[in-house]
């Protein structure tokens, strides 16, 4: 019998990083039975403030190195386990996603689609001209078309002479990606695999009814918001969004002319969206203990004001890059909230209001043990990244030992996306 392992997930966030570390053993395995059932139990969270980043990208790496050792050491010392390899998301604006469709034609003589037709398939969509300087992430299979057949989820076993698939890529610049995981070797970690983070929160915070019915994960960050938007079971569409709470940070220290780090406590202390507030009372805020100035007071109106003028702008972007894919206010699951920027009074009620959508932040899905730290939606990435490994070792899929160092990073990244192929 083989002995129980740890999966680890570690989110590099703009303002916070955030390590998860998970166990699954044989144990668990023979009380919940093989298969889709399989779930991990949490056995301990990190978290420390991240400095190094700037809208997902790597500016400072000395900085960088320090905040996830500390995010790390916090978890290992709550779980009395070392991180040794672990799955770490990527984000910021350089990545892109973009369609592609790969033509084959079926090998069997008796036309029966097999497991390698499938793969082939896949791979001849995957072979896309890019510059010398990007990468690919991921390869999501999005459907088959079997002789002109669309829409078939499985080919696997149908009879037909003509294969195609459309997939999805998900694409970043190579160098930022080396940027993030060197940041992890250097605290001697393993990366397992790079995930992109929109879609190790819709891992833990979407289910399969709202991926099918159609559904939003909005995830609002610190440096940056994502959106994901799933139909019929597929993602089919994602964003970077350079807004996150810390802009509301930033226009409050401007607004009261003071510190970011007083202006960050007003703002988690005394700040919401005008749906939280009657605007025609006229409430008044002593905020001289936190400025350190006497009669500091400020009309609750004025805070409002700012934090709705900064939220507006974000919902405006959402809004148009719903109407890009047709699909404003139509989509039946509605929006799930992630991120600690949806911790935010009234933050839901305002996406609600302007989206014209239900509304519900994130909880942790998949997961046993889960501890009242976790279930914060600004762990819903690196919940996501552990929940990513359980599907990969539960696959049988081997996850090879990532070098960035080397000439040949080219090679090595390609040979390790063949594990994410079906």
């Amino acid at each position: 019998m083989s002995r129980p392992y740890t999966i680890s997930g570690i989110d590099i966030g703009n303002s916070q990083v955030k390590v998860v570390i998970a166990r699954m053993g044989p144990e668990k395995a023979k009380a919940l039975g093989a298969g889709d059932n399989l779930r991990p139990e949490i056995l301990g969270t990190g978290s420390a403030v991240s400095a190094g980043l700037r809208r997902g990208m790597v500016v400072d790496m000395e900085e960088t190195v320090d905040n996830i050792g500390a995010a790390v050491q916090q978890a290992e010392a709550m779980t009395g386990t070392q991180i040794k390899r672990a799955f770490v998301g990527v984000n910021g604006l350089h990545i892109k996603t973009q369609v592609s469709r790969g033509v084959i034609a079926v090998s069997r003589a008796d036309n029966e689609i097999s497991q390698n037709d499938i793969d082939r398939v896949i791979q001849a969509a995957s072979v896309v001209s890019m510059p010398a300087n990007r990468e690919i992430i991921h390869v999501l299979p999005r459907n088959f078309i079997v002789d002109g057949t669309e829409y078939v989820k499985n080919p696997l076993g149908m009879k037909g002479v003509r294969l195609e698939a459309d997939v999805l890529l998900i694409d970043g610049l190579s160098p930022y990606l080396r940027n993030i995981a060197k940041c992890v070797n250097e605290n001697d970690i393993e990366v397992a695999g790079l995930v992109y983070a929109p879609l190790a929160a819709s891992l833990s915070s979407l289910d399969k009814s709202q991926k099918e019915h159609g559904v939003i994960n909005l995830d609002f960050g610190g440096g940056t918001s994502t959106l994901a938007v799933f139909e019929e079971a597929d993602l089919i569409h994602s964003a970077v969004i350079p807004f996150g709470s810390k802009h509301i940070t930033n226009d409050l220290a401007v607004a009261l002319r003071t510190s970011l780090d007083v202006a960050e406590r007003v703002k988690l202390e005394h700040c919401s969206t005008s749906n939280m507030e009657d605007l025609r009372r006229r409430d008044n805020i002593d905020l001289s203990h936190l400025i350190g100035e006497e009669n500091f007071i400020v009309p609750k109106k004025q805070l409002v004001k700012v934090v709705d003028a900064r939220v507006s702008e974000l919902l405006d972007i959402v809004e148009s890059e719903l109407k890009k894919i047709s699909k404003s206010g139509i989509l039946p699951a509605g929006v799930i909230l992630s991120g600690g920027g949806s911790n935010l009074p009234g933050f839901a009620f305002m996406v609600k209001d302007r989206l014209r959508l239900p509304v519900k932040v994130a909880e942790p899905l998949g997961f046993d043990g889960v501890n009242n730290i976790v279930g914060d939606p600004s762990f819903a990435v690196a919940v996501g990244l552990v929940l990513w490994g359980t599907a990969e070792t539960r696959n049988g899929r081997k996850t090879q030992k990532m070098d960035f160092d080397g000439n040949d990073f080219i090679s090595k990244t390609k040979d390790w996306l063949k594990n994410f192929l079906p």
